[in-house]
């Protein structure tokens, strides 16, 4: 299973956006499921947290082919997933649109436990 984890800083006075824009993905839930699911995106979580230059957004996914994934968000022209991008560039400045270079984050280390052992 590929796994990534990445920080976005947000722009300037974003994080009350930030926070709708979280409220507003949980109402659009069998959009943002479809868009998921048809990336091959298996788990997907974000989380709001503060860096030496503000607040930031972390995101952490997991899919059996996660390069392929974000490859078919970027190249999406679904409604739902242009949303999601421009959205996204209006609270971070950061593009969606470009497939993220294959190789560009290193896995140091993970752990999941064997699923006999779960609770």
């Amino acid at each position: 299973m590929d796994q990534i984890c990445f920080v976005m800083p947000l722009e300037n006075g974003m994080t009350d956006d930030a926070r709708a824009f979280m409220r507003e993905l949980q109402t659009r839930r069998s959009e943002y499921e479809a868009s998921l699911q048809g990336g091959g995106i298996t788990k997907e979580a974000w989380f709001l947290t503060e860096i030496p230059t503000g607040d930031a957004l972390v995101a952490y996914m997991e899919s059996p082919d996660l390069d392929r994934g974000l490859t078919m968000f970027a190249e999406s022209q679904e409604a739902f997933d242009l949303w999601f991008k421009r959205r996204l560039a209006e609270l971070t400045g950061i593009d969606l649109n470009e497939p993220a270079e294959e190789g560009l984050f290193e896995v140091l280390s993970s752990y999941e436990a064997p699923a006999g052992v779960r609770s």
